[in-house]
């Protein structure tokens, strides 16, 4: 539906208002013609008096034509209005006949068809019962105008209706008939560029025979040049509408285009143009409405994956593709997990504890994501998150996994507190972090693949995180992290030598921080 513009009364109106000044100005061309135009001189003037009879009669015909044509519009109007109160009313438009749905698309056409059809006719009885072929001539310049004027005018009218039927604004699916762009200029240029020049030529020629055959040669001469002036403003005139209705209906959707892809290049992807017609504009529109669609579908897409991996993987994966294989980089591995979680959980409800861990996860990962880390590992409840990979390279990866750690145990701590306010159990969980060499990228096969980094530094991170329990010291460090930090020398890290770690064969140096 329509949320803004005109209302449907006031396009009615519009459009009716727009036929009777159409009329009126085919009228008068017609008029004008046969008034002081098609008479041939018969004394010394150029063109002769206007007579009352000829304004009564030609004013008569104008508004029995009018009428006629307004009748006609209203009477094949019917199924548009039905309708329109319909779904006005509340019907959804997509229950509306195919008939009408095509009758919608074709009003503008119909109309002028009206004028045109109604014109010939005109011009066809005057031209018989005269028996004069000038009479045909005279109509059809007012009716060629009038034509125009009703199509162009009534198209841009009526396409701030055209939205209430088709709100999808799929219109190119309606197998109605199609004046595509193209048809429309050439159809401007035969009613007005075509017939202008056409008639200039054959009443000039008209009068030059008359010349040599008239008694008063200097009165069809200066009546020659009143007929090429007439037909010269005319032609302008109607020429001059004809542009720019065209120039409208053309540049009008270019020109909401032009906004709306601005509109998109700023990242507003809910933005959609109005299909208001079934030739190439309106087809170009639903392009871009199914454009911003399938934008719209890929960033869903895009948010929902970056909540099942880091929005540096989902970056990538966009970016680069999903292609398996690795790189060695020097980064540094952060390492959590919640003791005695077996504990914890048989003593809470699944939906219970489910709640409390998706907490926690929020507040860790938090943390983590405000210095820089990526987590590349959920595992129930133990973190993973890596600093220095090629997704977020850095120099001072081991600091930024430090401050990390102490980041998390201060929101620890502050998750705790509002637990006890709520009558949960408190969490305890230890921290190890661990710097070297590892493999970072896409590990997996076709059907599903993980970012994860591989290497010594990411097994010694979890087993320092083992240690802490026995260590006494929520976090421990590898030497390697220690020797990397800028700030060691203000940090109170304690060192422990011969430390036993599983899977090593030989002892190792850690350093462990206190709360």
């Amino acid at each position: 539906m329509r949320t803004s513009g005109p209302s449907s009364g006031e396009i009615s109106r519009r459009v009716a208002l727009l036929f009777t000044g159409a009329s009126v100005v085919g009228a008068l061309i017609v008029f004008l013609y046969f008034a002081l135009i098609d008479p041939m001189p018969v004394d010394d003037d150029a063109v002769r008096s206007l007579q009352t009879e000829g304004i009564v009669t030609f004013a008569v015909v104008g508004l029995v034509i009018l009428g006629g044509a307004l009748a006609m519009v209203i009477w094949l109007g019917r199924p548009i209005r039905k309708w329109l109160g319909l779904i006005e009313a509340g019907t959804p438009a997509s229950e509306m006949p195919p008939k009408v749905a095509r009758l919608v698309l074709t009003w503008p056409l119909i109309g002028a068809s009206l004028v045109a059809v109604s014109s010939l006719l005109v011009a066809v009885f005057f031209a018989i019962l005269y028996d004069d072929p000038g009479n045909f001539v005279g109509i059809a310049i007012g009716g060629a105008v009038a034509t125009t004027i009703v199509y162009f005018g009534t198209d841009l009218i009526w396409r701030q209706q055209v939205p209430t039927f088709f709100p999808d604004g799929d219109l190119s699916s309606i197998p109605a008939f199609r004046l595509l762009v193209r048809r429309r200029l050439l159809l401007a240029f035969i009613l007005i560029g075509g017939l202008t020049p056409t008639l200039l030529v054959v009443l000039s020629q008209v009068r030059t025979r008359a010349v040599l055959e008239a008694g008063n040669p200097q009165a069809i001469l200066d009546n020659l040049i009143v007929v090429q002036l007439f037909i010269l403003v005319v032609g302008l005139a109607a020429g001059l509408i004809t542009a720019v209705l065209v120039a409208r209906a053309i540049v009008g959707p270019l020109e909401a285009l032009e906004t709306a892809m601005g509109r998109v290049e700023d990242n507003e992807l809910d933005t959609t143009v109005a299909v208001t017609t079934n030739d190439e504009l309106g087809y170009l529109g639903e392009r871009f409405n199914f454009m911003t669609d399938g934008l719209r579908q890929g960033e869903r897409l895009r948010e929902l994956f970056g909540l099942y991996v880091s929005a540096e993987v989902a970056q990538a994966a966009v970016e680069t593709g999903t292609g398996l294989g690795g790189t060695l980089v020097d980064c540094s591995v952060v390492f959590s997990d919640i003791r005695d979680f077996t504990t914890l959980s048989e003593r809470m409800p699944p939906a219970r504890l489910v709640d409390v861990i998706n907490r926690y996860m929020t507040a860790m990962v938090s943390v983590v994501v405000d210095h820089g880390g990526v987590v590349t590992r959920f595992g129930g409840d133990s973190i993973m998150a890596v600093f220095g990979t090629p997704l977020n390279p850095m120099g001072d990866h081991a600091d930024r996994a430090v401050r990390t750690a102490l980041g998390m145990r201060r929101a620890l701590a502050a998750f705790n507190r509002d637990a006890t306010v709520d009558g949960l159990p408190n969490l305890e969980a230890g921290i190890g972090i661990a710097s070297g060499p590892v493999i970072a990228g896409n590990i997996g096969g076709r059907e599903r693949i993980e970012y994860t980094v591989m290497g010594d530094a990411v097994n010694l991170a979890a087993r320092l995180e083992d240690r802490t329990k026995d260590a006494g010291a929520p976090i421990l460090m590898s030497a390697e992290t220690y020797r990397a930090l800028d700030g060691r020398r203000d940090l109170p890290a304690r060192a422990l030598t011969d430390l036993r770690i599983k899977g090593k064969r030989d002892p190792v140096t850690a350093y462990a921080i206190s709360d």
